[in-house]
């Protein structure tokens, strides 16, 4: 009965506890996968993304010539024909760090290690990576087409030249003249090597016209560059700030103008034709604008005050010509002589009966209150001043030449003699008047 017991516990006993949990990588076959797909990921990995050893390579990256510049400008030398120049790089390294590769991630320059002096030197080029490497290496090399550049070095100056307009081949028509060539800008500046420069000595503007110029004429001409014997010169290197100029000619119309003087001062109905003069020159040639010069019949070149009058005076007239008319002659005075025979002076003293007034206005009331007006001047023909008696001489006052005040002044008056338009009075004379308002 006890042993029944004791089995029946130990059945029990042993249907209530369970055996331990089998794990899924306990399993050789479910581990064996596992590896394989992790050795076909990483395979993937590496040649898809990683992609170790491949070459890119990256067209049109640019020479950068400043890159160390500063060993051949300590020398006073400087690169004279600024070549642009362009290489291929071809870049190593992981395909994901090399693939994003632009032209301006890398740096190309000239080794000028070799540069002693002026003249035109091969220079090696290197080139390096500028990109962030995150710590892989990335190498870069020039494909080998392209490893030298051909520099040239020479001492740089400049200068500056004034523009000259040639304009030999020109035809001028006839009756005309070209009187003025003007070139804009006026002046170009050179720049370039010493040895370019020191060739030029002129810079010209050609004008070539066709036909015969009768009229102003502009054209927009390239510039030429002459050494000290006219042979033209051709630039390497030389640069310059313009390239061609505004040529204006100026052209003006010729012509042989007759020269006439006046006279001021003169008394009333005179006859200037008793005066006998001659010039230094009776005509002169002038040019000018077409429009102004065909309006001159006649030049007068001043007048001369007959109240200064001296029978052995020669007078200088300046010339004054009208705006844009010029002398071809550069005549700047003209020399007024007198005939002065058969001409004569004689003075006189006129009573105040020999003053007229003229344009009184009405209200007024005018006295001269002078008994003489002395020493008085007549110029003219002898004869005519030996008929004069001082009842033929005439002193008018013009009030229309004075400024009407009551009470006493001093009045201007004008010499002429009504019997003779050829007798003229020399000097400037007065009478003392007094102006009464009749109101």
């Amino acid at each position: 009965m006890n042993k029944e017991r004791t089995a029946s516990s130990s059945n029990a006993a042993g249907q209530g506890k369970k055996g331990p949990k089998r794990n899924v990588l306990d399993s050789s076959r479910i581990r064996f996968m596992l590896a394989l797909a992790l050795a076909v990921a990483c395979w993937m990995y590496v040649t898809l993304v990683v992609r170790p050893g491949t070459e890119q390579t990256i067209d049109n990256v640019p020479v950068d010539f400043s890159y160390g510049a500063n060993t051949y400008t300590q020398l006073g030398l400087s690169i004279v024909n600024q070549p642009e120049y362009t290489v291929s790089v071809v870049a190593s390294g992981d395909g994901y760090r090399i693939g994003s590769l632009q032209p301006q991630d890398f740096i190309v320059y000239a080794d000028y290690s070799s540069v002693k002096g002026a003249g035109e030197v091969s220079l090696r080029l290197n080139v390096k990576c500028t990109a962030s490497s995150g710590g892989n290496s990335i190498s870069v090399k020039l494909k080998n087409d392209k490893t030298t550049v051909d520099v040239v070095f020479d001492t740089v100056g400049e200068i500056t030249l004034p523009i000259t307009v040639d304009y030999k081949d020109v035809t001028i028509a006839e009756g005309y003249i070209q009187n003025k060539a003007v070139a804009l800008p006026g002046e170009v500046t050179l720049s370039g090597p010493i040895g370019e420069l020191d060739n030029v000595a002129h810079v010209v503007a050609e004008i070539t016209a066709r036909g015969e110029l009768d009229g102003n004429y502009t054209a927009t001409v390239p510039l030429r560059y002459l050494d000290a014997e006219g042979n033209e010169v051709k630039f390497t290197y030389v640069t310059a700030d313009v390239q061609q100029a505004e040529v204006s000619l100026t052209i003006y119309k010729l012509a042989q103008v007759p020269i006439s003087i006046s006279f001021i001062n003169t008394p009333i109905g005179f006859d200037s034709s008793v005066l006998n003069y001659s010039l230094s020159q009776k005509s002169l040639r002038v040019a000018g604008p077409a429009e102004i010069v065909d309006t001159l019949s006649e030049m007068n070149v001043g007048a001369i005050d007959l109240s200064t009058f001296a029978l052995d005076k020669v007078y200088q007239l300046p010339v004054t010509l009208p705006t844009g008319v010029v002398s071809q002659e550069n005549v700047r005075t003209i020399s007024v002589s007198f005939d002065t025979t058969g001409l004569a002076t004689k003075t006189f003293n006129l009573p105040d009966t020999s003053v007229e007034v003229v344009n009184l206005p009405a209200g007024y009331r005018l006295t001269v209150e002078s008994e003489r007006i002395r020493n008085v001047t007549l110029c003219g023909p002898q004869e005519v001043l030996d008929s004069l008696t001082v009842q033929s001489i005439v002193a008018r006052i013009d009030m229309d030449d004075v400024s009407i005040l009551n009470g006493q002044q001093n009045m201007a008056v004008r010499i002429y003699v009504p019997s003779s338009g050829q007798v003229f009075a020399i000097g400037s004379y007065t009478v003392q008047c007094r102006i009464d308002s009749n109101a």
